[in-house]
């Protein structure tokens, strides 16, 4: 099963939409608007664990790794707390009940099997 994040991007913030079989969450997004990742369609995604990150619980952030970002690299969708920008070093920051929800929508882990595409 292939799993579908669509960002549309304003000025300062924007809108995240998940959409998969029977499900459709959509949030707000953020990320820092010095260090933007660029526009585009992203595959080959993953729902994953941040390494050196911590959720709310200490344990290992959930997140969407986008691979093959042009000018960076450990590139992701992740959660964040009000000011979101400050999580942001170039990532996508959402709300953490709905950074689990996507998660847990998501199945196998790791699977490469999400669609991002982000439009300005």
């Amino acid at each position: 099963m292939t799993y579908k994040i669509t960002i549309k991007r304003s000025t300062e913030d924007g809108d995240l939409t998940f959409s998969a079989p029977g499900k459709s969450i959509t949030t707000k997004c953020y990320w820092n608007l010095h260090k933007k990742i660029p526009s585009g369609t992203y595959m080959s995604c993953s729902a994953t664990t941040m390494a050196r990150k911590k959720n709310s619980k200490g344990t290992p952030r959930e997140a969407i790794f986008l691979p093959n970002v042009s000018g960076f690299s450990g590139i992701f969708i992740h959660m964040g707390k009000p000011p979101y920008q400050k999580w942001s070093d170039g990532c996508i920051v959402i709300e953490e009940s709905k950074m689990i929800e996507i998660y847990n929508a998501i199945s196998p882990k790791d699977g490469h099997n999400v669609i991002v595409v982000i439009d300005d």
